[in-house]
């Protein structure tokens, strides 16, 4: 009932006053960014990006996680594949956040054993084990997090096309942890997006 309301009140009010947006849009799209982040139900690009409709182009799963090349993840390779070279973006931003479920699962992977499909998914990134095992515990979940958005970013790189516009100066990678609770953003990159 929520969903269906929404599009009513969207039909209704935010349509009419940016259908010059929408109308530019049917023509095609030009995003400069690539964001990369959780499917959680508590980020919304757009929102905290302060972006409108045609300014991002956005892949979203558990974990923000960017599977290596050639693994059969066509859902997200082909996403990036078509980000950089047909849409020729300028930037691709991994967005990790707070609280991180997939991230959560990951440090403890056995409880994720009735979950098995979600069990493998986030065993995408258990290079991140590695980078956190000298944590205390308090700061293991947090620095977990990040170390899979930098993990994210190696994983780009793994990519031909990436490291070929990265090389040639026409794209940059950056990495951020969105912080939900306060709104406050870790930049775990340098470089302007």
């Amino acid at each position: 009932m929520k969903i269906r309301n929404g599009l009513s009140k969207f039909q209704e009010t935010i349509q009419p006053s940016m259908q010059p947006v929408y109308s530019e849009l049917e023509n095609g799209q030009s995003p400069e960014t690539l964001f990369i982040t959780c499917s959680d139900s508590r980020i919304s690009p757009n929102l905290i990006t302060q972006t409108d409709p045609g300014e991002i182009f956005v892949i979203r799963n558990a974990g923000n996680i960017v599977p290596k090349p050639g693994t059969g993840e066509l859902a997200v390779e082909g996403t990036i594949e078509y980000a950089v070279q047909a849409l020729k973006v300028k930037h691709i931003v991994v967005c990790g956040h707070a609280k991180c479920g997939a991230v959560g699962g990951l440090l403890d992977l056995g409880g994720l054993d009735a979950l098995p499909a979600v069990k493998e998914w986030v065993k995408k990134s258990e290079a991140v084990l590695e980078k956190v095992a000298d944590c205390d515990e308090a700061s293991k979940g947090p620095e977990a997090i990040k170390a899979n958005v930098m993990l994210q970013l190696d994983h780009l790189m793994e990519y031909d096309y990436v490291k070929a516009a990265v090389d040639k100066g026409d794209l940059e990678l950056h990495g951020i942890v969105y912080n939900f609770g306060s709104g406050e953003v870790d930049y775990l990159t340098d470089g302007e997006f």
